[in-house]
């Protein structure tokens, strides 16, 4: 490196460390003077408020705490609207897609009382209509209960009763959803439409253990 280019280098961090010292010199000017105004005031409403009328000192501080208290509570009126507002919009949008699964679920069993044939466009298709309004509007617990279900058949066979009360469980968090409460045990929304949900209770139970 030759003795120019050195001695440029040399120049440049005198000129950054003086500008540094500079900005510290600055700041720390800065903060006194801050600080000292701060507490010139704060003398200075003392002294006020050691002249003033004691009802006085009481009333502004009376009008002060009225002040925060109205601003306070006009700020978490306007909270506590905006979230119901998002919690029933939220609510409008998924009992549009939850009822899509409620209308698949019954179309199967009617079609299977009937001894019908559920077609596997048909099947293919609603399914596919459920999928998309529950990726946009499905709750975080529901979507993971409804893969759970979807993807119980992949390498494995689960018995029909597996099923059934897997595809209770999503049913029931779709409840939740919807600001139904948690009183549902297992087997009772099943039996809406099997009647012989305490027999299928036994055997899942013990196949459990």
């Amino acid at each position: 490196m030759s003795k120019d280019s050195q001695g440029q280098t040399i120049g440049a961090i005198f000129k950054g460390l003086l500008v540094f010292a500079v900005l510290v010199a600055i700041f720390v000017v800065a903060s006194s003077a801050i600080i000292n105004f701060v507490s010139a005031s704060i003398a200075a409403l003392f002294s006020t408020l050691s002249t003033i009328d004691v009802a006085i000192v009481v009333a502004l501080i009376t009008g002060c705490v009225s002040i925060v208290t109205v601003i306070g509570g006009g700020i978490a009126n306007n909270y506590l609207a905006y979230r119901q507002r998002n919690s029933e919009y939220l609510r409008e949008h998924r009992a549009q897609a939850y009822e899509k699964l409620i209308e698949i679920v019954y179309k199967m069993l009617m079609k299977s009382k009937k001894k019908e044939q559920y077609g596997a466009d048909e099947m293919l298709s609603d399914m596919n209509d459920f999928n998309q309004s529950l990726t946009l509007w499905g709750s975080s617990k529901a979507i993971r209960l409804w893969d759970e279900w979807r993807l119980a058949t992949v390498g494995k066979q689960p018995s029909a009763s597996e099923l059934l009360f897997a595809m209770e469980k999503v049913l029931i968090q779709l409840r939740r959803d919807m600001g139904q409460g948690r009183g549902l045990k297992k087997g009772d929304l099943l039996k809406l439409f099997i009647n012989d949900v305490d027999t299928l209770l036994g055997s899942s139970n013990s196949a459990n253990q």
